[in-house]
């Protein structure tokens, strides 16, 4: 017997007078992306992720959740560093970590503009991110404890360190200098940066909003394998690795793209792929269907 199609199934079980209720989990998405759509768009998409960045308290609560266990570690690494042991230090990265950029990803809604180099060299030259909720008082209090704390960000040390600085300062941020800001060179896995920290100094805790920002090797890594390398180091989770929220970008998005190719999408490739990658659920009457359906008929 051949399998039926889903509406097919759909109408025969209509006909039969069956009660069908919902579609099954899927992982794939009915609605198709026009070809024809645009940045603008695609950049509407981020307005739910970025208002709840902003403005929800449920953000606030898990940025104080990091920082006091991250503080919570900290405190306890020096209450057992023993003479002779290597000196202590903290590695975080800056963006969705303890800044909040958000402001920028906001001004690219109901507009045609792209993330560029360009505009990211304008907006980090501009100084304006703000500090992330408690971020301030988590960094001045591991600078009062004596410990190193070293800023690994993939900013520009070429176009972006100064704009950075002067960012950082404003905001109260200690050690941002160029011995604790590991700025991108020439490469953006930072591993080497994090190996060279690592080789003088005891870090506590790594800190970040990406996969990235932790020693697990998980730089260009496909879907799968940064989910299995972080189901690896589960138990490091909370303690040596402390993770901040963003649901505005980052690494695990090309990840979505099977072909490696996700920034050379349109993007209504982009958005296609975001889609595909959904587990979706629907119940097969619609609200029409209902609104239609004489009292007393209901199934």
């Amino acid at each position: 017997m051949k399998f039926l199609g889903k509406k097919h199934s759909l109408l025969l079980a209509v006909t039969m007078g069956v009660s069908v209720l919902a579609t099954p989990l899927s992982t794939s998405y009915a609605a198709d992306v026009p070809a024809n759509y645009t940045q603008e768009q695609l950049n509407n998409e981020m307005g739910m992720a970025v208002a709840w960045f902003q403005n929800s308290a449920e953000y606030r609560e898990l940025c104080y959740q990091a920082y006091n266990t991250a503080l919570d570690r900290v405190k306890a690494a020096v209450a057992n560093h023993k003479k002779g042991d290597k000196p202590l230090a903290i590695v975080l990265d800056a963006d969705e970590t303890v800044l909040d950029n958000s402001a920028f990803e906001a001004g690219l809604i109901g507009t045609g503009n792209a993330y560029s180099n360009a505009t990211w060299d304008e907006w980090c030259a501009a100084a304006k991110a703000t500090a992330m909720p408690g971020a301030t008082e988590y960094l001045q209090a591991v600078d009062k404890l004596g410990v190193e704390i070293f800023y690994v960000t993939n900013r520009s040390m070429k176009t972006q360190y100064e704009g950075s600085v002067k960012n950082m300062k404003a905001l109260g941020f200690p050690q941002v200098d160029k011995k604790h800001m590991l700025l991108k060179t020439d490469k953006s896995d930072k591993m080497e940066r994090f190996q060279q920290v690592m080789k003088d100094y005891d870090v506590v805790v790594f800190m970040g909003d990406n996969t990235g920002d932790l020693p697990i090797g998980s730089y260009h890594k496909s879907q799968k394998e940064r989910n299995a390398l972080v189901d690896a180091h589960k138990s490091e989770f909370g303690k040596r690795f402390i993770v901040l929220p963003n649901p505005t970008y980052g690494d695990w998005e090309p990840a979505l793209d099977k072909s490696g190719n996700y920034w050379k999408q349109t993007p209504a490739g982009k958005s296609e792929i975001r889609r595909k990658s959904l587990r979706t659920w629907r119940p097969l009457k619609s609200a029409q269907d209902k609104a239609n359906t004489k009292p007393g008929t209901e199934q």
